[in-house]
């Protein structure tokens, strides 16, 4: 299933609720091994307003497993968005300045320079460009 068709019925607070539980989720497991119990119940609760057909139990180890990680996912996708979004309103006018040009032109004339042919010992050209003898 996709992340944005989960997601787009969200408030804002809902999303940063969501990518909040994660990150507090993810930290007692690496401290204490444990899930938080909040995170739990509110990714249980979505869960079972996403996918009311398909049943999971906070009983089950499996289950508690997959949940959790597929909020994980989803609060990874909601940071990913939120970030990309700061991202192009930062981004400059994507138009290059005539100095600009100029350099990549440069940086190309250099690079289709062509090589060198080396004389050998006996006097007949090489393509190679290894040490002379």
């Amino acid at each position: 299933m996709d992340y944005n068709s989960i997601i787009k019925n969200y408030s804002e607070e809902k999303k940063d609720e969501i990518v909040n539980l994660a990150k507090v989720n993810k930290s007692e497991m690496g401290l204490n091994n444990l899930y938080n119990n909040q995170a739990l119940n509110v990714f249980f609760n979505l869960w079972h307003d996403h996918f009311p057909n398909v049943k999971q139990t906070k009983s089950c180890k499996g289950c508690r497993k997959a949940v959790c990680l597929f909020f994980h996912n989803v609060a990874d996708f909601i940071s990913s968005e939120k970030l990309k979004a700061v991202e192009t309103a930062n981004t400059p006018n994507p138009k290059r300045t005539r100095k600009e040009i100029r350099e990549v032109i440069e940086v190309v004339k250099k690079k289709s320079k062509k090589v060198k042919k080396h004389k050998t010992v006996t006097g007949a050209l090489s393509n190679d460009t290894g040490p002379r003898n």
